[in-house]
């Protein structure tokens, strides 16, 4: 049985990123990666609508979504603030704008740490 979207998210910041995640499917091996990277942070809530037909699954804090798994080979995040980062090398999803600071990182990328820290940090201080 498909999960309703929490209300805490259903919001407009949010709306757009979960229009374009109705639908889609997301293979585990991307989740387990960023699960260990969100795994210290205690104030994080993570969606997905139905885990046993292997849909989506996002995190969010504050009621915000930073990041998201769908696919087989990538994660996206929201990098709100770039900081020292180099988002100039990572992609951005296609159905997003950039001024939307979604970006999609490999699932096995050595810097998908940095990047989950700074979307989580940028989520909690918005």
């Amino acid at each position: 049985m498909t999960k309703s979207i929490p209300i805490e998210i259903d919001t407009n910041i949010n709306r757009e990123v979960l229009a374009s995640l109705k639908g889609a499917s997301c293979h585990s091996d991307i989740v387990i990666p960023l699960q260990q990277c969100l795994g210290g942070y205690k104030d994080i809530q993570s969606y997905c609508p139905d885990g046993r037909n292997f849909s989506y699954i996002c995190w969010y804090v504050n009621n915000i979504i930073f990041a998201y798994a769908t696919g087989m080979q990538k994660v996206s995040i929201r990098l709100a603030q770039a900081g020292d980062l180099d988002i100039n090398k990572l992609e951005s999803p296609d159905n997003f704008h950039k001024c939307n600071s979604w970006y999609s990182v490999p699932y096995n990328s050595n810097n998908l740490g940095i990047l989950v820290k700074s979307a989580y940090e940028s989520a909690t201080n918005s």
